[in-house]
């Protein structure tokens, strides 16, 4: 199965023309486009990069700073980071919900304050879950499934406001614009049919004092199956789960789903805004991929009876990076001796660069004009918030 169209398929044929000779150059790769603008929405069709290609970009090849440590002081002891932001002036934000607080350090790694903590007052948490930069220099805390809305502080970590959300439904997620809006999302209902369960979630942009100014939806966005676990009936995600993605795009939201290679991006009305597509051919989902991904460490040993969708997702994660860049997450395919994770590289209007691996090990939180923020997992479980440089070359 493929998703192709047309202009896709030409440009591929210049782009496969183009790509003759010596092989691909890594650096100086240019790609057809097709890009038009159909009813207001900005449409860009891409081939696909030459395999093996490369955008003459680099991250690392080692961190430039580190932290978090077994043998450090308290600060630097990590329990459960979920998030992390870079703000303005270099300082960074971590949320660790092991301690239910934000914790500051400086463009060196130094700490220099710690914000929040655990309880039921102002500026406190309970489940604290993500972190985000808020426009004038504030920075933006929320938990995991609560309604007590977003906390906003100042850069010297004053809580300056609380915004509040409806209590009926709580929400997963929430993603900041820079113009402050913002994109939350909450499930409205659930269908059970064949043993499997879909939840549907509905998204919603509100502004800057909360109201709700466009929705989204509903997105069927994950799958569940039955099954038994020690005489418990437990709900699991279905393998190769295909989902709704979401991130801040220009002043604009992603909100996608990636069973197919179709990114959208809509305005804070509602409206679709761009799009952009790359060819791709869909992998059928199947028994022998499911046993391979089973063999792996970290993977449930699994059964016959495990539902599968009919097609692996064509991707898993989406980041815009401080350039506006769109970065794409390859999916990984099982069994495929795929040492570092893959990315496909979009520039601000949707156009594809190319290639970047990204090092192995290390969960992504934000892409700056020349650094990567991220986590990595140390020996004896030890959680290390690092900065990588990224070296954007000629590409």
């Amino acid at each position: 199965m493929s998703h192709r169209s047309p202009a896709v398929a030409a440009a591929a044929l210049l782009a496969g023309i183009a790509a003759c000779g010596d092989g691909p150059n890594p650096g100086s790769l240019t790609f057809a486009l097709a890009l038009r603008d159909s009813a207001g929405v900005r449409i860009a069709e891409n081939p696909r990069p030459p395999k093996g290609s490369r955008l003459g970009w680099e991250v690392g090849p080692e961190p430039t700073v580190r932290i978090g440590s077994a043998d450090g002081g308290d600060p630097y002891l990590f329990h459960r980071v979920w998030d992390m932001t870079a703000l303005g002036d270099g300082r960074i934000a971590v949320a660790d919900a092991g301690s239910e607080e934000l914790r500051v350090f400086d463009s060196m790694g130094v700490h220099l304050a710690t914000w929040g903590g655990r309880g039921e007052g102002p500026g406190e948490f309970q489940s604290l879950w993500a972190v985000a930069r808020w426009p004038g220099d504030s920075v933006a805390a929320w938990e995991f499934h609560s309604n007590r809305g977003v906390s906003v502080f100042d850069s010297d970590g004053n809580l300056g406001r609380i915004l509040r959300f409806p209590t009926t439904t709580p929400r997963t997620d929430i993603t900041v614009l820079r113009t402050a809006a913002i994109l939350t999302d909450h499930q409205v209902r659930s269908e059970r049919g064949r043993g499997i369960r879909t939840l549907h979630r509905l998204y919603e942009f509100r502004d800057a004092d909360g109201t709700v100014t466009a929705s989204l939806g509903p997105y069927p966005a994950s799958e569940m199956f039955e099954r038994q676990r020690a005489g418990t009936t437990v709900w699991m995600e279905v393998p190769f789960n295909r989902s709704v993605l979401t991130a801040a795009w220009h002043d604009l939201a992603v909100v996608t789903r990636n069973d197919i290679y179709e990114i959208r991006a809509y305005g804070t009305d509602g409206a679709l805004r761009r799009m952009v597509r790359m060819d791709h051919t869909l992998i059928p989902a199947t028994r022998s991929l499911l046993a391979l991904e089973q063999e792996e460490p970290g993977h449930d040993p699994g059964d016959d009876e495990v539902p599968l969708p009919e097609t692996l997702p064509a991707f898993d994660r989406v980041i815009a990076d401080a350039l506006d860049h769109l970065w794409v997450r390859e999916y990984r395919i099982p069994g495929q001796d795929t040492p570092h994770p893959l990315w496909t590289v979009f520039d601000a209007e949707g156009r594809v660069l190319g290639h970047i691996e990204t090092p192995r090990g290390l969960g992504i939180f934000e892409i700056g004009e020349k650094y990567v923020l991220g986590l990595a997992i140390l020996d004896l479980e030890v959680q290390q918030v690092q900065v990588w440089p990224l070296r954007r070359g000629t590409g």
